[in-house]
């Protein structure tokens, strides 16, 4: 049964698709390596890259790299006080992967990968104010908490909290969310970085953003063309 799952969860990538997750795995322990960086933020890295890799591959496995990432990510972010970050990985994402191996197990297709779906344009309007609504509101519980980056903080907390039920929920909408938080986390750990903060972390995130763009390609490309999950009768 386990050699079975794991046949599915390898099988199915492009030549490119393998690899891109090889360079990106190398090019992160190389540079953080290089740079000083602690095996814990070298793993969490890697993990964090192997998870999106996985999710926008449809595949379930993802969900074991995220288990790894957030409780490893959520101490980083603890030590360098980001607690929005904190508490989002330990709070909310880390709970969220167990949801989200539930739910992905009952909407596979043949090949063992996720149907993938899109939302309606009242559903669009309603996250994008229930997000503004959000950073809004968070930003100011951030700021009296004394976070060193408060509103971007909040952004990146609330814009994930809302990608994420969007991975959940397989809707292609999670990929133009992700760029904006991973385009915001960049800038946002680029700062750390040049503080002495950890290299590694910044390094996730700008292959977390391309990642973002190839998936939103990708996820959009197949909506496109391939049928929803036929209905039960």
């Amino acid at each position: 049964m386990i050699l079975e799952r794991l046949k599915y969860e390898l099988t199915g990538w492009k030549v490119w698709e393998w690899g891109w997750m090889l360079f990106s795995c190398a090019v992160i322990m190389g540079v953080s390596l290089y740079l000083g960086d602690t095996w814990l933020g070298v793993l969490s890295a890697v993990t964090s890259t192997l998870y999106a890799l996985f999710a926008g591959k449809g595949k379930v496995s993802c969900y074991f790299f995220g288990i790894i990432n957030s409780a490893l990510y959520g101490w980083i972010s603890y030590t360098q006080t980001l607690y929005g970050e904190t508490m989002l990985n330990w709070g909310y994402y880390f709970p969220m992967m167990f949801v989200g191996l539930f739910f992905w197990r009952k909407h596979l297709n043949d090949s063992k990968e996720i149907y993938k779906e899109k939302l309606s344009r009242k559903g669009r309007i309603l996250l994008i104010v229930f997000s503004l609504i959000g950073i809004v509101i968070y930003e100011r519980i951030l700021a009296r908490m004394g976070d060193q980056q408060s509103i971007l903080d909040s952004m990146t907390t609330v814009l994930s909290v809302s990608a994420m039920v969007m991975t959940v929920k397989r809707c292609m909408e999670q990929w133009i969310l992700w760029i904006i938080v991973n385009i915001i986390s960049v800038y946002m750990w680029y700062l750390i970085y040049q503080a002495g903060g950890p290299g590694a972390s910044l390094l996730m995130w700008i292959i977390a953003l391309c990642n973002s763009f190839i998936f939103l390609y990708q996820w959009t490309k197949e909506v496109k063309s391939c049928p929803a999950k036929p209905k039960q009768p």
